[in-house]
């Protein structure tokens, strides 16, 4: 990084002595208690602000600045020296334990930063200048060491005003300098000032409503704040922050608003304890909704990309297996016409061998439609419509009619309702619980009971069957893809269908459990949501195989 050259050094801590001093003059004039002690300081704020923004290459120009003020103001060489000093060094302080703890000119965007902010550079060191300063004061016999306590809060107080209401918008808006509001954006800050302006004056100013500033409506001041902060961010929040200093330093000092009625220096200390507590409130208001829309927007952008990424992987399983359809294919014809043509004439390890290569090719085009069918179990183009579960399941029923009818098995249900999904999916959905109820049923003939109970936005549908039942520690495996609790000499399968079907009940917005216990059949459990429609009924219907 270069360096910059002495002439741009020399322009900056020119402009910003001359800066520092005319605020410094200018604060000093209500310094009533002492005449180099006042309980509004803004120089603290430009100090901290100028060594955050440009560095501490501009620690010069608040060493000078102050000492120029001070010395034409009272005291001597020798105190106006201490007192140039006491504020280098809060300045230096404050931004560098900003830095180092509290993530430098961003200390407002997350309210841990910010609270490290308020105590490190807001008390912490702002506790260096008044007392490097009144001291000096005191060993310069220009206070009395009886009123050290008095004057040191009265400092100490100005500058935490100054370095948490001044120095946060001049470090945001010389971070951010460009606006960035569209045109309705504009207009409602435009609206937020206007009430804060509004308010601020009737409360503090009294010209439109005179005696109503009188009364202790001061709190009225936090909502055009958290408006701002609640809207917008802490930029615009600091700057209504510093709207409200300058309207309500303007009433107190003309014995106007609540804390008009009070001695000066009281007035100006009591205001400026309100001030601070507002707006340190308004600003940790401020940071928490700017971290809380940065994670919103982070999450949106990961969500967005997380679809993409499925889209495309969806799309790739889907093209991939529909490609390794075609080479299989004929793979598998080809074996199979070996087989039928070549048994028994060559040796029978040859038949054997052959047989294995049937199998397995005839398990892969399995696993291939399968994996298709989970594929398409996540796609999301077709869109949700009110279907009739009574006619989904006369499909489901109708593609396992040779299963049905060869194994003698019995489908009841009761009445189904109309919910709101893909039809092709859900008769998937259908398919694949009956199916699986047929393939593992128990020495007895199989019999499936379907039925739906109502529950406030969804249906809980209930498949129960009189199969083998499931393990519970083995609940939650069956639903993960290729997991197996048999062999496939006992039961065919791959080990997807219950996969595809919580990825279907999942795409829906249900959830999908079973009940079950060994010996003693399954019940399998999903929930649908509701779709308001006329003439939702149904009636049961008993299927048989013959």
């Amino acid at each position: 990084m270069e360096r910059p050259r002495w002439p741009t050094t020399l322009a900056v801590v020119t402009g910003l002595t001359a800066i520092y001093v005319a605020a410094g003059k200018l604060a000093l004039r209500v310094a009533f208690l002492n005449p180099s002690a006042s309980a509004v300081w803004p120089p603290t704020g430009i100090a901290l602000a100028s060594l955050l923004l440009i560095g501490f290459r501009a620690w010069p120009a608040v060493l000078i600045g102050a000492f120029l003020v001070n010395l034409t103001t009272a005291g001597n060489v020798a105190t106006s020296l201490g007192i140039a000093a006491g504020n280098t060094l809060e300045a230096i302080a404050g931004a560098w334990l900003t830095r180092r703890f509290a993530s430098g000119r961003d200390a407002f965007e997350r309210p841990q930063d910010f609270q490290r902010f308020l105590v490190l550079a807001g008390f912490v060191s702002t506790a260096v200048s008044p007392t490097l300063g009144v001291t000096s004061l005191c060993l310069g016999g220009f206070t009395r060491w009886s009123d050290y306590g008095t004057v040191w809060l009265t400092w100490w107080l100005g500058d935490v005003g100054g370095a948490l209401i001044v120095a946060p918008p001049l470090i945001l808006w010389g971070s951010r300098p460009r606006p960035g509001w569209s045109r309705l954006q504009a207009v409602e800050l435009g609206a937020v000032l206007l009430s804060l302006c509004l308010v601020g004056e009737i409360e503090f100013m009294g010209y439109l409503l005179p005696g109503f500033s009188r009364y202790p409506l001061t709190f009225l001041c936090i909502i055009p704040l958290l408006w701002a902060a609640f809207r917008f961010g802490p930029r615009e929040t600091a700057a209504a922050g510093l709207v409200l200093l300058i309207i309500a330093s303007w009433g107190t000092l003309r014995s106007r608003g609540p804390y008009g009625g009070f001695a000066p220096n009281a007035s100006l200390l009591l205001l400026q304890a309100f001030m601070v507590v507002t707006v340190i409130v308004a600003m940790r208001l401020a940071a928490g909704v700017a971290e809380r829309r940065r994670a919103h927007e982070a999450l949106r952008l990961q969500a967005a990309e997380l679809e993409r990424s499925n889209a495309e992987l969806e799309q790739f399983a889907h093209v991939a297996s529909h490609d390794l359809q075609e080479p299989l294919r004929t793979v598998t014809n080809f074996v199979q016409l070996l087989a039928q043509r070549y048994r028994g004439r060559l040796d029978r390890d040859a038949d054997d061998f052959i047989g294995y290569v049937v199998d397995g090719t005839t398990r892969m085009a399995q696993l291939i439609d399968d994996l298709l069918e989970f594929s398409r179990a996540g796609r999301t183009d077709r869109p949700m419509e009110p279907t009739d579960c009574r006619g989904v399941l006369e499909k489901a029923l109708a593609n396992l009619a040779v299963s049905i009818r060869e194994s003698g098995a019995v489908v009841r249900h009761d009445g189904l309702p109309t919910v709101r999904g893909d039809p092709s999916q859900l008769t998937q959905l259908f398919q694949n619980l009956i199916g699986n109820a047929v393939k593992f049923r128990g020495p007895d003939r199989a019999e499936v009971q379907i039925s739906a109970v109502r529950r406030s936005g969804e249906w809980l549908f209930l498949v129960r069957d009189n199969g083998i039942g499931i393990a519970p520690e083995y609940r939650e495996r069956i639903f993960v893809i290729f997991q197996r609790l048999h062999g496939r000499n006992e039961y065919p399968g791959t080990g997807i269908g219950l996969a595809i079907c919580k990825r279907i009940v999942t795409r829906h917005g249900g959830r999908i459990w079973v009940e079950s216990q060994p010996g003693r059949g399954s019940t399998f459990c999903f929930t649908l949501p509701v779709a308001e429609t006329p003439g939702a009924g149904a009636s049961g219907v008993r299927l048989t195989g013959p």
